[in-house]
């Protein structure tokens, strides 16, 4: 029953708002030393900024050859300075607890380098010991302190130059790397690439109610990205009554690469006023100064604030200035005018501090002098150490794209104990059969009650049931804040289930055609597929995106495709496609137990379907196919609903040519029981791959080619495809009906293969 009813309202008036305001923190030390600022904390903040700065500085003095750290050395990689940015990446950090999240961009290391250094900062004797993973020898908490802070450069730098001891384990490089433990979910080089991922991790963080804030840290160029307005819509859904715990910051450096913002490819001076888009209090919306470390400081403390009293979302704009090109091989000059760089050079973040802390005489010209030679020092001896560090093996390629984990062994850790409706399994026919769509429910309840952190979203999949009816009664059960409609918005749905993911739920995320997916290209493949591997590994993903195909409805080029190659081309998904009520309520089950990311497909016209399907707890292993029809004259491979065109046609080859068909269903194409594939055609000698899809490109040519690699020797004869035309699905009934594989063309085909 819908809770809020949509009454028409016509009465004439305007829409106003509130004002945004600019520049209203102010930048002086004295306003906040001993307040809100101590004198020690007012020193860290210049040193994480001298940080950052000597660690940029390095890097082009690397590429520049003029620090080499051993003869031969030679830098290679992409990289992207924020030279000039550094009171946004300190401010920022030092205004977080340390267990709060945040997400970052290619041009990331200042926010990563403050992330871990203001963790540092805070940590006692235990904490710096096991930070660092060694014994007590009675050492100062100074002297852990600096070796702390020495480990943690050391790590920065040997991601940056691809080496094994880095955070990432050289898998991720300049552009992306991460430290979980340190609550940096990761760099991202997608323009606003990393939105969708804070969005879920705000959602994991009220659902979870751990009281954790995501600072979403994106250029300016992402405000122009359609994930960018998705997030920050995801994040502005009133319906859990309470706002996500999420801070947008845009770090307007004025450039998204030569496209300046202001005047050129965007039509508002202040991004803050995108804010009045997604909510009626603009998302808490400012402009502040970027160049001035204590107004970013006193922004992110009180959007903090906002969002730990759960009235978040805020968007927090800071104006700032890179004084680099967009990359080392940039000429920023073509682009901009030596007047405007001057100028900008006035309000130098690190100059403009420095003055302060003369100005209120907690710090001298020699003590700021004696940091700086401190920090360059550190700078160059761990970039040396970085340079000679290991280089990963070639033998460890594969490492980190999957974990071997799952949540089987739980126990009531997590059980949920309150419903708001007694869960019950669906009645059997006399067979002890049920429907496949009931089979997906039950699934999705035993899992959520199993589990709590369990979580169903997606396009109508609440009140209504989803479009196939395949989710209904979960809301009633599980109620709102575990089965909650999302908005249209297919790439925001993807991408904060992972964020959702990495951070303590276990979500299932709809999408409700296969089609949509690529709205979701970016989020599926360069953030989900990726981001275990990218970040060394490190990560647990456990979530599953539920989806389905269809075909023979005649809903013609965006409703009927099969695209469960899409999926399958991106390294770090596992893909399950069930034929069967049975196999598709263990495989979900697996699925969601998985600590990896799981792409599953039900196909439209298996939903009324009936299967046995026992009401005791099984589960069925990734991996492991199935023979769907003993035989021994050829072997035909198939999957999802284009099977039962495949038994149809083996059940009239067998009764008019006296063929015996064996028909090899995988159930997974990533993992792909190929074993199975492989021991059957061996047997038969023969193999035909049926796929829905056009076969150009499709996962039967994969399947082919694993035959060809292990079974050639025993093949009669070439490997048939039978496959979709090369054309979109056609909408006519007649054109629809040729373009699909039947079983008279798979009868067709075998009969001329034999």
């Amino acid at each position: 029953m819908r809770e809020i009813s949509i009454l028409p309202e016509f009465t004439r008036g305007e829409i106003s708002f509130e004002n945004i305001p600019l520049f209203h923190y102010g930048t002086t030390l004295g306003e906040q030393l001993n307040k809100t600022v101590s004198e020690i904390e007012a020193v860290r903040l210049l040193e994480s900024m001298l940080y950052i700065r000597e660690f940029e500085e390095m890097i082009i003095k690397l590429k520049g050859r003029k620090f080499v750290p051993y003869e031969g050395f030679q830098f290679i990689g992409a990289t992207h300075l924020s030279i000039g940015q550094e009171a946004v990446a300190a401010g920022t950090m030092s205004s977080l607890n340390t267990d709060d999240y945040i997400t970052s961009t290619h041009r990331g290391h200042g926010h990563s380098i403050a992330k871990v250094l203001f963790r540092i900062y805070s940590m006692n004797k235990k904490e710096l010991i096991t930070f660092l993973d060694k014994r007590d020898s009675g050492e100062t908490d100074e002297s852990l302190m600096e070796q702390a802070v020495r480990l943690h450069i050391y790590k920065t730098m040997a991601e940056l130059l691809g080496k094994e001891e880095g955070y990432c384990r050289g898998r991720g490089g300049s552009m992306h790397i991460a430290d979980f433990h340190s609550g940096h979910l990761g760099a991202n080089a997608i323009v606003g690439g990393s939105m969708a991922i804070a969005a879920g991790a705000g959602l994991s963080s009220l659902l979870l109610k751990n009281g954790r804030v995501v600072a979403c840290m994106v250029g300016d160029g992402a405000a122009n990205n359609g994930i960018a307005h998705e997030s920050m819509n995801f994040t502005a859904m009133p319906q859990f009554g309470e706002g996500f715990p999420v801070i947008f910051i845009y770090e307007n450096n004025q450039y998204g690469m030569s496209g300046q913002q202001e005047g050129e490819v965007t039509g508002v001076k202040f991004l803050s006023r995108r804010g009045a888009g997604f909510n009626d209090r603009n998302m808490h919306a400012r402009t502040e100064s970027g160049m001035h470390i204590l107004a970013v400081k006193s922004a992110v403390l009180e959007a903090a604030r906002i969002c730990r009293d759960g009235e978040g979302p805020v968007l927090l704009e800071f104006k700032t200035y890179r004084y680099a090109g967009h990359s080392l091989s940039d000429k920023r000059m073509t682009y901009r005018t030596a007047e405007e760089e001057e100028e900008w050079l006035k309000y130098d973040p690190i100059d403009l501090y420095k003055k302060e802390l003369l100005d209120n005489g907690v710090m001298t010209e020699k003590s700021i002098e004696d940091l700086g030679l401190k920090v360059r020092s550190l700078m160059e001896e761990v970039t040396k150490k970085a340079a000679k560090s290991t280089d990963p093996s070639p033998k460890s390629i594969n490492e980190g794209l999957f974990s071997d984990t799952t949540s089987e062994k739980i126990g009531k850790k997590y059980i949920t104990e309150t419903t708001f409706k007694e869960a019950k399994k669906f009645r059997r026919d006399s067979g002890g059969r049920i429907l496949y769509r009931h089979a997906v429910i039950e699934a999705l309840m035993e899992e959520m009650a199993r589990d709590n952190r369990v979580v169903l979203y997606g396009e109508e999949v609440a009140e209504y049931g989803g479009a196939f009816q395949a989710t209904v009664g979960l809301y009633d059960i599980f109620g709102r804040k575990r089965v909650f409609n999302a908005p249209i918005s297919e790439a925001a749905i993807v991408g904060t289930a992972l964020g959702a993911s990495i951070t303590g739920l276990r979500p299932v995320a709809e999408i409700m055609y296969i089609d949509f997916i690529l709205m979701t290209g970016d989020q599926l493949g360069n953030q989900v597929a990726k981001t275990k591997y990218m970040f060394g590994g490190k990560a647990k993903i456990p979530m599953v995106i539920r989806t389905t195909i269809g075909g023979g409805k005649g809903y013609a080029g965006q409703h009927s495709q099969s695209l469960e190659a899409f999926p399958a081309h991106f390294p770090g998904l596992k893909v399950v496609i069930p034929f069967t009520a049975y196999d598709v309520k263990g495989l979900l089950k697996t699925a969601i137990r998985d600590d990896n990311p799981v792409f599953f497909i039900e196909h439209q016209h298996l939903y009324i379907e009936k299967d046995v399907v026992p009401e005791e707890e099984y589960t069925i292993p990734f991996g492991k196919g199935v023979i769907r029809r003993e035989g021994k004259d050829i072997t035909v491979i198939s999957y999802s609903h284009q099977l039962k065109a495949c038994i149809e046609a083996a059940e009239i080859l067998e009764k008019e040519d006296g063929l015996d068909v064996e028909i090899v269903d995988p159930r997974t194409l990533v993992p792909l029981d190929e074993d199975l594939i492989v021991r059957s055609v061996k047997k038969t000698g023969r193999a035909v791959v049926v796929v829905q899809a056009p076969g150009r490109g499709s996962f039967g040519e994969h399947i082919i080619t694993r035959i060809q690699e292990n079974a050639f020797e025993s093949l009669k004869g070439p490997i048939k495809l039978i496959s979709a035309y090369e054309v979109p699905p056609p909408m006519s009934a007649l054109l629809e009906r040729e373009n699909l594989p039947d079983a008279e063309k798979i009868v067709n085909n075998i009969r001329k293969m034999m």
